[in-house]
């Protein structure tokens, strides 16, 4: 067994970071049977990506940290579904790495192996690799199992109604299918409510606004962004039924602020608002 100092050592040497990836075999020989069998259904992922945190891998003392985190990853050649793009979903994530190609992650598929491993893997061999983007999305999403915040449940009921039939719908469910179409051209989308509590009184309505941030990369597209989710609202004849709608806008990223992140928080479709069918999850 190599001398753990060195060890911890050789990781800081090849810069091992949160978010590097490795393929499937490089750590079949050191998960149990029962393991698979029960964590991933069976069947080995194709990939793994690290999730432990980048100082938990690097940390000075070998015995504070012996274990490091990895995530089953799947690549899939298909596009990939848009409400699992950017964090929106808190149990499952799909990265795109092209216009047909994506890795497919869920929260519950995870392993542990020992840190000492990893200064004997090869990183990204197949190409496979995330960009800093990507790896922020990953923290994100991440941390986003454990921190969401729901919006009150009256809230959430003026926000999407149903039909006789079933059939959903309201501002909420115009707002899931824009974030599902353009999730491509945004980094994220943010909602800001008042008040923060139940209303039980139909009479009372909540104030809401929407915020919704297009990467560098598409800033361009912003025009047309902003023209479709005014379409999209406009069509939606009950809006008013218990909300004020505000600003609902498609800023650059750049623009959004400190300040406006005390008024806004992340909106995740998936956190108060899942229409129940997940088509594509497989």
């Amino acid at each position: 067994m190599p001398d753990l100092d060195d060890v911890v050592k050789e990781i800081s040497r090849q810069e091992w970071l949160q978010g590097d990836v490795v393929l499937s075999d490089a750590l079949a020989p050191h998960i149990p049977d029962a393991v698979i069998a029960n964590q991933l259904d069976g069947n080995l992922p194709t990939h793994w990506v690290l999730v432990s945190h980048s100082c938990t891998v690097h940390a000075r003392k070998y015995a504070d940290a012996p274990i490091v985190e990895w995530i089953a990853c799947k690549l899939v050649k298909k596009k990939p579904f848009g409400k699992y793009l950017n964090a929106l979903n808190p149990r499952q994530l799909q990265i795109p790495l092209g216009e047909k190609l994506f890795l497919d992650l869920k929260l519950q598929r995870r392993v542990w192996t020992s840190r000492s491993l990893l200064p004997t893997l090869e990183r990204s061999p197949d190409g496979v690799r995330l960009d800093q983007d990507q790896r922020g999305t990953l923290v994100y999403w991440l941390a986003h199992g454990y921190t969401r915040v729901a919006m009150p449940d009256k809230l959430v009921e003026r926000l999407k109604k149903y039909n006789d039939d079933n059939t959903p719908f309201g501002v909420g469910v115009q707002v899931d299918a824009f974030l599902e179409k353009n999730a491509q051209y945004l980094d994220s989308a943010w909602v800001s409510f008042f008040p923060k509590t139940e209303l039980d009184a139909t009479t009372e309505p909540y104030e809401i606004g929407f915020r919704f941030l297009v990467k560098r990369e598409f800033v361009r597209q912003l025009p047309t962004l902003q023209a479709e989710l005014a379409d999209a609202l406009a069509a939606n004849p009950h809006h008013d039924e218990g909300l004020i709608l505000g600003e609902a806008e498609v800023t650059p990223l750049q623009d959004f602020t400190m300040l406006d992140a005390q008024d806004y928080i992340r909106y995740n479709v998936h956190d108060w608002l899942s229409l129940g069918e997940e088509a594509g999850e497989d």
